[in-house]
């Protein structure tokens, strides 16, 4: 068991940033098919900016977990709710950094129009059109999507979980002033 109480700063900084615009996107991203061409152009570039920007967070995230001791599991949990946990974050950690490579894919075979994440990146111009392959990759994006809301609906549900009913310090360590 770790003798780390809590996460530190960065981590938490990471974490909800990194958090906050994955929910955004999670949310938003599911309407973007049924948005006419011209908007959909339009919200498509700040779409795969966030997603580049979530990449490059997920990836300082990453390395900064390999190297940083997290907390341990508390006494209260249990062998299966340790495991659970693991599996969790690590499948979340997975696909966070997937999701915008899918997306990136996708970009890269779209034949609508040109995809520029930040308005400089043109994901387009990596590959020649072909709407069967962005078909493919936008398929697994939003598959990938899915199971990512579910994993992030049952992060949530499980730090509300051990911070109401177990009463323990799960969800205030992860908290920016949290104290364990």
């Amino acid at each position: 068991m770790s003798d780390v109480l809590k996460y530190g700063a960065t981590a938490k900084w990471l974490h909800w940033l990194i958090a906050f615009i994955v929910i955004i996107m999670l949310i938003f991203g599911r309407t973007l098919e049924s948005l006419p061409l011209s908007e959909r152009e339009q919200m498509i570039m700040g779409h795969s900016g966030l997603g580049t920007l979530v990449l490059l967070l997920m990836l300082l995230r990453w390395g900064w977990r390999l190297s940083h001791e997290p907390p341990g599991a508390i006494g209260s949990m249990g062998l299966w709710q340790t495991r659970l946990s693991k599996t969790m974050h690590w499948s979340l950690y997975i696909l966070l950094v997937l999701q915008p490579i899918l997306g990136i894919f996708q970009a890269m075979f779209i034949t609508d129009y040109e995809v520029l994440a930040f308005g400089v990146i043109n994901y387009s111009g990596l590959a020649t059109d072909s709407a069967d392959m962005a078909r493919v990759f936008h398929v697994l994006h939003g598959i990938n999507a899915t199971v990512l809301s579910v994993l992030v609906v049952g992060h949530i549900g499980a730090s509300l979980y051990h911070h109401f009913f177990q009463k323990d310090s799960i969800l205030r360590r992860m908290l920016p002033y949290g104290k364990p």
